[in-house]
């Protein structure tokens, strides 16, 4: 078998404590599993962190207002655990409070704790696993009229004695919060519990005793991250187009919060940033941060009269942005740009780039990034991979970028390319340490490109939306015309292509194999491969709504059209499959139609199915199966790339 992946220590929910002189921060356990360094960290901003407790939260880290205390949250089997940590203290004396539902969120309020949680049997979003969360047992399984998702409702819950109770209508999904000053709070919020309605979200306020007193905000598309200006006068969240729960990537709308009905301002933004996170600070600045081109920004809004928030929102807006932009990834989770603002201007994140390992940084504006941590030592020595930015032209001349990655060995190309293509698809590559298919695959002899076609992030709102109405259409024309690229500037070999990819890139992945032509060979991780059936069996159909401009029955002959397994043939290319059993997602039902299908054409294909596995392969033993699987498949089907069969062992 392959060597389990290279140990990365990623750090992640940074948090700041009131004073801004010390933070805390937690290290995951990683693809292969826990390391030395997984666990919670905590210390002083002018001196060095350190690990304090091997615990994992499955929440934010959330400071108290005042002193060193600050809570987080883990989920276990029929509800969590709310944790008041104190690096004063021993973890063993730590308060721990029971909770009947799963925290997602955490908050610390002068009148104590405020925590999201969602009932036993809620969806979940296909980011954190795309398994509904544990619940009773029920034989048979009824779904009531209403669907059988459990809500996600805010509590209140007392730090010292862990007393709780709920804190907002017991009919309202919440997806996110933000609480007021003085009591209440904002929240991103449906009527539909289940995964499907966060689609159809709105922005309301509840009063202190968690009861609806108004909407402020409807949409056509998403909303997220809200957030309240100090004093209470103005709400903003971001707007935008996103293909599942926790991408978003949008444009910044504020509301005042003194005039009930007012219209929404907009933070006027660069075309090509796409925003992710904000949040207020003293003086009225408005910071963000998002996805830019192949890397990120961040920044803030600020009033143009200081410390009044009300100037942002006004008509016109009265404001100065500031942006930075970055040629790395700056991010605070696995999934979007974000930084921790300090009083001074500076931000802390965590900043990595395909050759710089992760690390807690301290980002200055036109400053140079310094490093608060001291992790990951001897990763970027040992690194064998080179990235570069490629960029060329759509076939009715968009301008579309992504990235290369060569083995960092000396051989001369041009090389089998593998095309990776990415999920959501509200995502997009960009300069990061984390290269997880890249890195593998470099190092069986490859060459990797990492597309990033019209309807993914970092590129605004009208690139983002480029897709809908034709998925695998424009967007699949931008891949076929970057491994063309490629190829004329001989840094591929255009007779041994491969495509690969995850959720939305497993769609594109199906779709490429379906077709057959240049791609020889793929290997489909989670993906869709029957839009009418997938939209009737997953747990976020409004995406497809969205992605094909309608139902199955105002789009009939789209949704066909579009649909991989419609377009196998015995023309068709060799596919590797590879699914958990257990994603509501992309249900398994997805991965056994394209296999069953190529199957019927008389094709090479090979389904994986992962017990126990959601919308990505999470126990170590399936990550390393699928690595195992994926090399020997391409190795099979596209050519070891300088390689002998016997060596394969020794990949990596």
């Amino acid at each position: 078998m392959l060597p389990p992946p290279v140990h990365t220590d990623c750090p992640e929910r940074i948090a700041v404590n009131a004073a801004g002189d010390a933070a805390a921060f937690v290290i995951g356990p990683g693809r292969a599993g826990p390391g030395d360094a997984t666990g919670l960290w905590h210390g002083p901003l002018d001196g060095q962190p350190a690990r304090i407790d091997a615990v994992l939260p499955d929440t934010n880290l959330a400071f108290a207002p005042e002193g060193t205390r600050f809570a987080l949250a883990v989920q276990e089997e029929a509800g969590s655990t709310v944790i008041v940590a104190d690096p004063e203290q021993q973890p063993s004396a730590w308060p721990r409070h029971p909770l009947p539902a799963f925290a997602e969120q955490v908050a610390w309020t002068k009148a104590g704790l405020i925590v999201l949680a969602a009932d036993p049997g809620a969806d979940a979003a296909s980011l954190t696993s795309g398994k509904p969360l544990p619940g009773a047992d029920q034989d048979p399984v009824v779904l009531p009229l209403a669907g059988g998702a459990g809500f996600r409702r805010l509590w209140r819950v007392d730090p010292d004695t862990g007393d709780a109770a709920p804190a907002s209508p017991a009919d309202l999904a919440v997806w996110e919060f933000a609480p007021m000053p003085g009591g209440g709070a904002i929240v991103v919020a449906s009527d539909d519990p289940t995964e499907a309605g966060w689609y159809h979200s709105r922005l309301e306020q509840l009063d202190a005793a968690g009861g609806r007193q108004r909407v402020l905000l409807e949409s056509a598309w998403q909303l997220s991250c809200p957030a309240v200006s100090p004093d209470g006068r103005v709400a903003a969240c971001i707007e935008g187009w996103s293909s599942d729960r926790g991408l978003l990537a949008g444009e910044v709308r504020l509301l005042r919060l003194d005039q009930p009905g007012s219209a929404p301002a907009a933070v006027t933004l660069p075309a090509d940033l796409d925003v992710t996170w904000l949040d207020w600070a003293d003086g009225g600045r408005l910071w963000l941060a998002g996805w830019h081109h192949l890397g990120t920004a961040w920044g803030w809004a600020e009033p143009a009269a200081d410390g009044d928030a009300l100037a942002l929102a006004g008509a016109p807006a009265q404001g100065r942005l500031t942006v930075q932009a970055e040629s790395a990834s700056c991010l605070n989770s696995r999934w979007h740009p974000s930084v921790v603002p300090l009083a001074d201007g500076s931000a802390l994140t965590m900043r990595s780039t395909p050759a710089d390992p992760p690390q807690v940084v301290r980002l200055r504006r036109d400053g140079e990034p310094a490093a608060w941590t001291a992790l990951n030592a001897g990763l970027a020595q040992a690194r064998r991979l080179r990235v570069r930015e490629l960029r060329w032209a759509g076939p009715d001349g968009t301008p579309i970028e992504g990235l290369l990655a060569e083995p960092d060995d000396g051989g001369a190309g041009p090389r089998p390319l593998v095309v990776d293509i990415h999920g959501g698809p509200s995502l997009a590559f960009h300069h990061s340490w984390d290269m997880t298919w890249a890195e593998l695959l470099t190092a069986a002899g490859y060459t990797v490109l990492m597309p990033n076609p019209r309807g993914g992030a970092g590129r605004g709102q009208a690139f983002g939306r480029a897709n809908l109405g034709d998925p695998a259409g424009a967007e699949f024309a931008d891949i076929e015309a970057g491994v063309a690229h490629c190829a004329e500037a001989g840094l591929a070999d255009p007779g041994r292509v491969a495509a690969i990819g995850a959720s939305y890139g497993g769609y594109l992945t199906a779709w490429a194999i379906a077709l057959g032509g240049q791609f020889r060979c793929g290997v489909v991780i989670a993906g869709i491969s029957d839009l009418v059936s997938v939209r009737g069996t997953a747990n976020n159909a409004p995406f497809y709504d969205y992605l094909l401009q309608g139902r199955p029955a105002d789009q009939p002959a789209r949704y066909l059209d579009r649909s991989p397994v419609t377009r196998l043939s015995a023309a068709s290319s060799p596919a590797l499959i590879l699914h958990g059993r257990e994603d509501r997602c992309v249900p398994v039902s997805q991965a056994e139609e394209l296999y069953a299908g190529l199957r019927e054409f008389g094709i090479p294909a090979e389904l994986v199915c992962y017990p126990r596995e959601g919308h990505q392969a999470i126990e170590p033993a399936h990550v390393a199966d699928q690595r195992e699987r994926i090399v020997r498949w391409l190795a099979t089907h596209l050519g070891a790339a300088d390689l002998e069969a016997a060596d394969l062992e020794a990949t990596l």
